[in-house]
């Protein structure tokens, strides 16, 4: 038995299927149905919708060098918005700090700790210190090991030497810089989605668990016959549009958790807390 989708494209009906809600996507995650949000089945309804079956590159492909891509993921990140990175990494472009491939960490400070604008708004950017220095040591690093022609994780294995670079970063990195389907970013919309479809579990941390939930999340998209780069495009703009829906689902779905659990143990405890603040 299979389920049947019907959309429109440019005044063109489309018509796909599903195998059977109760169906196994993979071990241990069912398909669902395709209007239940966060299901296998929404994920790839969604892929199919938004046409991105047809695209040949990730949405967020790097047009520039590494070198820019590099500063610009830096910036990003742990209680950053995207937005306020976008403001940094144009102030330091207009510096020419990139360009030049500055590896003083005072020069790249001096940039950080003045006030951006953002939206008719001052606002500072966060942690300006710590990331000149990580800003600094990447580039005195890709001035000695040129990675320019390097992709997919040879890419992804020789950014970690980079102080401040870890496999989140590596990986967002190699993903925009070199469209590779060999990584994942596992940010904490990915994570989020992964816990409401099945692949991931609540008590699993990014720190101790990165690369096996990168595999698992790779073979998601495999199951679902779409790119990884492409998709965890998809999951990330969704999951932070509908952040308070995505939240209540999670709360439902700890609360189901815990209902059948006399207590959660400590790991659980600060994992679930995680999902709910972000890393």
């Amino acid at each position: 038995m299979t389920q049947t989708l019907r959309y429109w494209i440019n005044e063109e009906e489309i018509v796909r299927h599903f195998p059977a809600a109760d169906a196994e996507v993979m071990p241990g995650v069912r398909w669902g149905e395709p209007w239940t949000l966060f299901t296998p089945a929404y994920w790839l309804s969604q892929f199919w919708m938004n046409d991105l079956d047809k695209v040949q590159h990730s949405p967020y492909q790097a047009r520039g060098t590494l070198a820019e891509e590099v500063v610009f993921c830096l910036l990003g990140g742990f209680g950053i918005t995207a937005e306020l990175a976008t403001a940094a990494f144009e102030a330091c472009c207009e510096r020419g700090l990139i360009q030049t491939m500055e590896s003083n960490p005072e020069v790249w400070s001096a940039v950080l700790l003045r006030p951006l604008s953002l939206n008719g708004k001052t606002q500072h950017y966060r942690y300006p210190n710590q990331k000149a220095r990580f800003l600094g040591a990447a580039m005195g690093f890709l001035q000695e090991n040129p990675l320019e022609k390097v992709s997919g994780l040879a890419l992804r294995d020789s950014l970690l030497k980079i102080q401040g670079i870890g496999p989140k970063t590596a990986g967002w990195i190699t993903r925009n810089y070199s469209d590779s389907d060999e990584v994942a970013i596992l940010d904490i919309h990915i994570v989020r989605a992964g816990v409401l479809c099945g692949f991931f579990s609540s008590d699993e941390r990014v720190e101790k668990n990165y690369f096996a939930m990168e595999t698992r999340f790779l073979k998601f998209s495999e199951a679902l016959g779409v790119r990884p780069s492409v998709l965890d495009c998809l999951i990330w703009d969704q999951m932070r549009s509908l952040g308070g829906v995505a939240l209540n689902a999670l709360r439902d779905k700890q609360l189901c958790k815990t209902n059948n659990q006399t207590k959660l143990t400590q790991p659980e405890r600060r994992q679930t807390q995680l999902l709910f603040k972000g890393f």
